[in-house]
């Protein structure tokens, strides 16, 4: 392994083959299907370089030195195509999930989680978690400055997930959702799409809601986790594109981890 101070806790190793990884990282620098403020491609290279400074144990002292990880870099997004950017996604990760390794994709806009999800097809049933402030189930968007109707807006990717033959909506979880477009309550009403809204999540516990997503999951064998900065109040997150006020704390949002895994 690397030397401390490099990328992820210096634990990044360049030369470790992928068989015998446990954790795969996959930079996708693309924010070419935002409707708001951009900028969300520098997120992976920024998170490397904050990952420099941090040291290899969790704060409930759990020490991750012998976890086996590698950085792959960053797949080769296509600014402002982003059905390419999908496709582009989905085949940098299929030989990753063929080898049992999960996959550690940093984004970019939402929008390239439907590539992500669309990488497990060789998996049956796939769960989805999905934790953001908004519900990302449009069918197109694109209503905001004069842009055009996208169905990969990242307003979409949700519902794109859902489509994908792998992935049933019984088998997706919606945490944290606050922040709607009427035609997205309606299609979570048709097709009765379980969430946890961000009211609820004050009135609950980390540990009452692990239990939820646990009961959730008993009998799905894969699931993708998707985290969109946003499901955190602007007030941990004042960076997001789109703030949306009302959501969890960071602290929530550790102890719920910690609950989970």
């Amino acid at each position: 392994m690397t030397e401390a101070g490099g990328w992820w806790m210096g634990l990044h190793d360049s030369n470790a083959p992928l068989e015998q990884l446990d954790v795969a990282i996959v930079g996708v620098p693309y924010d070419g299907s935002v409707s708001h403020a951009a900028g969300a491609a520098e997120a992976p290279a920024m998170l490397r370089e904050v990952s420099r400074q941090l040291w290899p144990h969790t704060e409930n002292f759990v020490s991750l030195r012998e976890l086996r990880l590698r950085d792959f870099g960053d797949v080769s997004a296509v600014a402002h195509d982003a059905e390419a950017t999908q496709t582009v996604i989905a085949s940098t990760l299929e030989p990753i999930l063929e080898a049992g390794v999960i996959p550690l994709v940093l984004g970019g806009d939402h929008s390239i989680t439907s590539g992500v999800v669309a990488a497990f097809r060789a998996k049956r049933d796939v769960g989805v978690l999905w934790l953001d402030s908004h519900p990302d189930v449009m069918d197109t968007f694109g209503a905001v400055r004069g842009q055009e109707e996208r169905k990969w807006s990242h307003a979409c990717p949700l519902r794109r997930v859902c489509e994908l033959p792998n992935v049933r909506t019984e088998n997706v979880l919606v945490l944290g959702v606050r922040g709607f477009i009427p035609a997205e309550l309606e299609f979570i009403r048709e097709q009765q799409l379980e969430a946890i809204y961000a009211r609820e999540l004050s009135r609950l516990s980390p540990e009452e809601v692990a239990e939820r997503i646990g009961r959730k999951f008993a009998d799905v064998a894969e699931v993708y986790v998707s985290f969109d900065i946003d499901v955190l109040d602007p007030a941990f997150a004042p960076g997001t594109g789109v703030p949306i006020p009302g959501g969890i704390s960071s602290r929530y949002l550790y102890d719920l981890l910690l609950c989970l895994f």
